[in-house]
């Protein structure tokens, strides 16, 4: 998504954290988070009919085993008792009731509907504004498992992994969902290629002069002229790291040449090579160079 797309807010889903008998313990929409929201909330005992928020959303259960019911509009009750690993996938297109009564620790998260549209029309080749994933209750999904994991990581640091990584993340959610869950009657598309080196290297300047910038995936696809959904994994195959990972090595290689270079606080060294603060330079620079940006500037 485009650095214009508003914050995808808490009034876009079906405002769970918003009932003041859960306890939210962590919140995407104050990191800014634009293609997907994601919370993790203990919540109260429930009893109550979500109306359609039109974003695809699943839960993952994180703690504390709980029987869960749930009817779908049209379709039957379903019942299980719940415990950590366990997901449910809700169509962002459906009427849901839902019960409980304990008070498990969830993971919810949502991924923007005009995202999973464009990925099933991409995938499938058929109209994504027609297509829905299909609801799966009390479920296993390693790999799912695997990106929820990685939003929860997200979400504990707080907004310092970026907004170009959550993008990736939101991306590989709707891809698998799509490829899982949704419309299984069209033959999925196959982008089978690699990255031109003229297109790699529109990709390599746009990034090192927008190394301070917030670079969205969906911006960097629209450099290259590939679709966000295979642009990842294309780039990965090229330059041996997805695009979060590579900015975020680009912008470590600018702060330690402001670091050697020049006497700016560090915290001005940050927010020029495109971390948001300077706890966030400090975190990646200890876990890759191995020291912090004030060693790193004494050993010069």
């Amino acid at each position: 998504m485009s650095p214009d797309i508003p914050v995808f807010g808490v009034r876009e889903t079906h405002g769970r954290v918003l009932r003041p008998v859960n306890r939210v313990l962590l919140d995407s929409e104050a990191s800014g988070w634009r293609t997907m929201h994601a919370a993790v909330f203990e919540e109260a005992p429930l009893d109550a009919v979500e109306q359609p928020a039109g974003n695809p959303s699943f839960i993952y259960h994180v703690a504390r085993p709980t029987r869960v019911a749930r009817r779908l509009e049209g379709s039957r009750w379903e019942q299980a008792v719940i415990g950590p690993r366990q997901i449910c996938i809700t169509p962002g297109q459906s009427t849901a009731h839902w019960e409980h009564v304990g008070r498990p620790e969830i993971l919810q998260v949502y991924v923007r509907r005009s995202l999973y549209e464009r990925t099933v029309q991409e995938l499938q080749g058929v109209d994504g504004t027609k297509a829905d994933p299909a609801p799966r209750f009390a479920i296993r999904d390693p790999f799912l498992e695997q990106l929820a994991l990685a939003v929860l990581e997200a979400l504990r640091d707080g907004g310092a992994a970026g907004g170009l990584y959550v993008d990736t993340l939101a991306q590989m959610i709707a891809v698998h969902l799509a490829r899982t869950n949704g419309p299984a009657r069209a033959p999925a598309v196959r982008d089978g290629g690699v990255l031109s080196q003229p297109c790699l290297r529109r990709l390599v300047d746009y990034v090192e002069d927008h190394l301070a910038a917030d670079v969205s995936l969906e911006t960097l696809a629209s450099v290259a002229g590939v679709s966000p959904v295979y642009l990842a994994r294309l780039f990965k195959k090229a330059v041996g790291h997805p695009p979060h990972r590579y900015v975020v090595l680009r912008r470590l290689e600018r702060a330690k040449a402001l670091l050697r270079e020049s006497d700016n606080p560090i915290v001005g060294v940050a927010l020029a090579s495109g971390f948001s603060s300077q706890s966030h330079l400090s975190s990646w620079f200890t876990r890759l160079v191995g020291v912090s940006p004030a060693a790193y500037r004494d050993q010069r």
